[in-house]
């Protein structure tokens, strides 16, 4: 009975490896058909260095304005991004999407609605009128804060975070102060 027993725990290594192989190569030739199809792709977020000013001075069209500049990096496709900006003071938190657009509307703002929706509320690679659908090193977007809703005051922090919509990644994040 015991050379039974040996013989036994000497097959349960075996087997268990041999599963083990199989299951491996199966899930190599799985995951390599998807890949071959094109099914699991990952996409890797654009790496970008971005440089923030903010405007607080009265008067159209340069006052009440938050700057970008591209510094750095890969060029950005607009309409993969969304700009999360926060202003420390009171609860002023807004998301803008559905970039590039010619003017802010409800369909681009979610959040405290504090941005100028006329023709002045975007400017540069995020408008429009006025870009190709890229965001390269050196170009410069805005927005404007539209006075009344929120004043910028000369010492106002102003946060903003750049996502990458497809990845969820953020991009970058600059904080600036109002001058």
């Amino acid at each position: 009975m015991t050379a039974n027993r040996a013989s036994e725990r000497g097959v349960s290594p075996v087997v268990g490896v041999a599963v083990l192989v199989g299951i491996t190569v199966v899930l190599a030739a799985v995951t390599g058909g998807f890949v071959a199809f094109g099914v699991a792709t990952t996409e890797t977020a654009p790496q970008a260095s971005v440089a923030a000013t903010a405007d607080a001075t009265d008067g159209w069209p340069d006052g009440q304005r938050l700057r970008l500049t591209h510094a750095a990096g890969d060029p950005l496709v607009v309409a993969d991004l969304a700009l999360v900006v926060t202003v420390d003071r009171g609860d002023v938190h807004a998301r803008l999407t559905g970039l590039p657009t010619r003017r802010l509307t409800a369909d681009n703002v979610r959040g405290t609605d504090v941005f100028d929706s006329g023709f002045a509320g975007v400017d540069g690679a995020l408008d429009a009128a006025h870009t190709d659908g890229e965001w390269t090193s050196g170009e410069t977007a805005s927005v404007r804060i539209a006075q009344g809703d929120l004043d910028l005051h000369p010492g106002d922090r102003v946060a903003v975070r750049i996502v990458h919509r497809p990845t969820n990644a953020v991009l970058a994040r600059e904080a600036t102060v109002a001058s």
